[in-house]
């Protein structure tokens, strides 16, 4: 359950809804939605590539997992 803190909208959350009222076609929706989609998926793209170096991760034991082995 949320607590009321947790269901409000902080103040960059709500400068960013406020921006988005000047998006006046779909064709504009979709490019935000595109910039934000990519931005988060480099965001989760590095934080990956940072835990598989701090793991010490690499293609051969993602290899060995896929073939029912451990590291």
């Amino acid at each position: 359950m949320l607590t009321a803190q947790e269901g409000r909208l902080n103040e960059l959350q709500l400068d960013l809804l406020k921006s988005l009222r000047h998006v006046t076609d779909e064709r504009e929706a979709r490019e935000i939605k595109s910039l934000l989609n990519f931005y988060f998926a480099k965001k989760l793209e590095l934080a990956i590539e940072k835990k598989e170096m701090e793991g010490g991760y690499t293609q051969a034991i993602y290899e060995q997992w896929l073939h029912g082995g451990k590291k």
